[in-house]
Order: structure tokens, then sequence, then C-alpha cells
């Protein structure tokens, strides 16, 4: 009976280890794929908004609307952005933004 109680306990052991090792593993490529930029008045992003159609596979529909123009920062994570000076601003939650990178298309 001892016997069985010394084997359980290092088998558990053994598997809190092996679990605390996977969860780090897990945190690290979270991290590493987490949000980590920020937007400062005057950048220009593309807005995450998906739309359903009919008739098209929702591979094939644009999930990114833009170019938007960030207006004002309301907090650490919602943005007020606006799509040209006339629009009617929208507040949108920094997960649902990136950043535009432009591209010269005069150079193809």
């Amino acid at each position: 009976m001892k016997n069985l109680e010394a084997c359980l306990e290092r088998v558990h052991a053994f598997a809190r280890e092996r679990i605390k090792l996977a969860s780090e593993r897990m945190k690290t490529r979270y991290y590493s794929r987490a949000t980590d930029h920020y937007f400062t008045e005057g950048d220009v992003v593309w807005m995450y908004n998906p739309k359903r159609r009919r008739g098209l596979s929702p591979k094939l529909q644009q999930n990114w609307e833009g170019s938007y123009t960030v207006v004002k920062k309301l907090n650490d994570v919602v943005y007020r952005v606006q799509r040209s000076p006339n629009a009617k601003p929208k507040v949108i939650h920094i997960n649902r933004l990136a950043p535009c990178k432009s591209t010269d298309h005069n150079s193809i």
C-alpha cells in the first residue's frame, strides 16, 4: 500500500510539473502574438468588421475596412476613429484595429 502511495505521489508531482511547463509555453506563445501596438491621433488604421453576405463563402469576404484615421484615444484600449472628415466617428476597441501600412502602387 505504501509503495502504491509513493508511486502515485511521484506520478502526480511529475504531472504537475509537466502541466506547469505546458502553461509557460502557452503563455509565451500567447504574448508573442498579443497586441503590442498602440495608436496616436492621426494614425491610419484598418478596422475589423466582418459582414455576412449571402452567396459568398465567409473565407472570401473582406473582413477589414479601411482606411480609418485615429481621431482620439479614449483610454488604453478604446479609440475613436473616422473614415473621412465628414463621416460619423466610431468608437472601437484596439483588438479590432490594425496598423495600415501604405504601399506605393506606382512602383509596380
